[in-house]
Parts: structure tokens; C-alpha cells; sequence
């Protein structure tokens, strides 16, 4: 098994294991076990049940930025682009659940103050801020009403990443209609145009299915 590999089975088992035991219930024993690895080997990628904590989450944020900043650095106006990466975002959380662990709460209530999470916090809020600044500049160029900014990029923040305490696999909705209603919500509070009856998310699938097109002649 490759070491790339390896380390993506390790990450796998223990973010599983912090989802299941929460972060003072998970051993590395545990995680050791699930992978029929010895807890040396896992030493030689880690130093401490701590240090693989941290590993899990900034695997967890590593990927939600690689999703998001392809459509956030595109030429799209703001609208699609929110749109399209609130999208990507939540189909990640979905389809990437045991790595969203409830970071707010076990920051607060588990995780030893030893622990540095400076680099953490700093690198969650880059990726908050690529929403925020598209929620400024559509506010800017007209597209959506004036709001308070951090509030709004608080509660779009709160509705993606809680997904993974109430979705279910095999449920009335597949992780791309739960995408789109999501993003069609944010977009409706939104917008600086009125809602009529058959504004909002057909119009905005229309510009995206335009867009793709262009890209892909």
C-alpha cells in the first residue's frame, strides 16, 4: 500500500473513530484497530492523538478550499458563483460526512487548550472569508441587497456544515437537489430583486447550464 494511501486509510478510520467516540472517547488503539495497524506505524505519521485531531480537521478544510476555489477564483458573475459554490460545499460535507465533526463544539467543550489551533482557525477562516467576499461583491455590483455581511456568511456557514446532523443517505432528496435548494434559499434572501414566482433557482440552473457549455466547446 502506498504511503499516500496509507495515510488516507489512517485519516479515514480515525476521523470515523473522533465521529463515533467524539475526541476524548477515541483512542489510538481504536484507530490502530479499524486500519490492522500497529500503533507505531501510526507514529511514523503522527505524534499524538492530538496532532492527528488537528491532521483530520485540516485534511477536512484542505479539501472543502480545493472544491470551492476553482468557481470562487472563475469570471462568474456573483450570484452564479455563490451559487455554484455553495453546491460544491455541501455536496462535500455530504458526500465527506465523518471529516465535518462539529469543530465549534469540540473546540470548545473537548479539545485540551495544549492543543495549537492557530493554524486551524486561521486556515477556516480563509475559506469563510471566499463566501464572504463574494457576498460583498455581489452587494457591490447590485446583484444582492445590502445585508450584514458577517452574518450572512455566519448563517450560510451554519446551514451548510450542520447538513451532516440530519441527512440520511437513501432519503427523499439526493446530495444535489439538497445542493440546489440550499443555494436557491441563500440566493432568494439575497437577492436584490424581488422574488417572483418562477425567479430564483431555474433562472440561476440556466446561467450555470450556459456556462458549461461555453467552458466545455
Amino acid at each position: 500500500m502506498a504511503i499516500n494511501e496509507t495515510w488516507h486509510v489512517i485519516l479515514e478510520a480515525a476521523s470515523q473513530t473522533f465521529t463515533e467516540r467524539g475526541y476524548k472517547g477515541a483512542t489510538l488503539g481504536e484507530i490502530t484497530s479499524r486500519i490492522k495497524k500497529t500503533k507505531g506505524a501510526l507514529y511514523h505519521y503522527v505524534s499524538s492523538k492530538e496532532d492527528l485531531w488537528l491532521k483530520c480537521h485540516m485534511h477536512m478544510l484542505e479539501k472543502a478550499m480545493s472544491n470551492v476555489r476553482p468557481v470562487y477564483e472563475s469570471s462568474l458573475t456573483p450570484d452564479l458563483k455563490l451559487f455554484q459554490m455553495i453546491k460544491a460545499h455541501v455536496q462535500n460535507v455530504i458526500g465527506n460526512s465523518n471529516y465535518y465533526i462539529n469543530y465549534s463544539f469540540i473546540e470548545k467543550n473537548c479539545i485540551p487548550q495544549s492543543i495549537p489551533l492557530h493554524n486551524l482557525t486561521h486556515q477556516r477562516d480563509e475559506f469563510e472569508e471566499m463566501f464572504a467576499s463574494i457576498i460583498r461583491e455581489g452587494i457591490e455590483k447590485k446583484y444582492f441587497k445590502q445585508v450584514n455581511v458577517k452574518f450572512a456568511k455566519l448563517s450560510l456557514m451554519g446551514a451548510m456544515n450542520y447538513i451532516t446532523n440530519w441527512y440520511a443517505a437513501g432519503g427523499e432528496l439526493s446530495s444535489l437537489e439538497i445542493s440546489e435548494q440550499i443555494a436557491e434559499c441563500v440566493l432568494t434572501c439575497l437577492s436584490e430583486k424581488p422574488a417572483k414566482k418562477n425567479d430564483g433557482l431555474p433562472d440561476l440552473m440556466e446561467k450555470e447550464r450556459i456556462y458549461q457549455l461555453v467552458n466545455n466547446c
